[in-house]
């Protein structure tokens, strides 16, 4: 997926908003890589439709500053759609599933990789909860660019107004090879709905 294919991605989202409830969403992570001085900032941009009967679809672009810690730095970038399904409870509980295919750049190697969502959304008003577990990895899973990793996250949204909403939250990532870079993250988010 190159950055052709990513903006005829983004374009097509954006036609089809006419037909379903878009939003973006600006995004902040610092991501502190485990025993290492090393930090990334991530910068994303997520435009995303809720379509009909819980099922949604979004489609991301990240900008990644790496801070190796030691007076070095580097720039990758990644790219991806995501399908997602809530499903319906009847309660304030809504258990939730997601699959997504992406393209990540980094400094030497550009690889394309699949990720698998699941978790359980919670709304108490204008405040909500939100655990999820993420599973991705390279499609070639070769040992420069495994990307094997399991990532748990806890969130928290509050709604500012009816279209806007702040989140925040805390992400644990793990590798399940000796590849992968393993990570605690922080993150703030702001969603515009239209």
């Amino acid at each position: 997926m190159k950055l052709k294919s990513l903006f005829a991605i983004v374009a097509l989202a954006l036609s089809c908003s006419a037909f379903a409830d878009p939003s973006v969403s600006l995004t902040y992570d610092q991501k502190d890589k485990l025993n290492s001085s090393q930090i990334n900032y991530v910068y994303g941009l997520n435009i995303g439709m809720k379509l009909s009967d819980g099922l949604g679809v979004e489609a991301r672009m990240e900008d990644e500053k790496v801070d190796k810690g030691d007076g070095t730095q580097k720039q990758e970038g990644l790219a991806q759609v995501k399908m997602s399904y809530d499903i319906a409870t009847g309660t304030m509980f809504t258990p939730y599933v997601a699959g997504a295919l992406g393209h990540k750049n980094k400094a030497t190697l550009d690889f394309n990789f699949w990720v698998a969502e699941a978790g359980v959304k919670a709304k108490f008003g204008d405040f909500g909860v939100r655990y999820g577990y993420r599973r991705r990895t390279a499609f070639d899973n070769s040992t420069t660019n495994a990307y094997d990793t399991d990532e748990q996250t806890v969130a928290l949204s509050y709604s500012i107004t009816k279209k806007d909403t702040i989140n925040v939250a805390y992400k644990q990532e793990r590798a399940n090879d000796s590849v992968s870079s393993e990570y605690n993250t922080k993150g703030i988010y702001y969603t515009r709905s239209f």
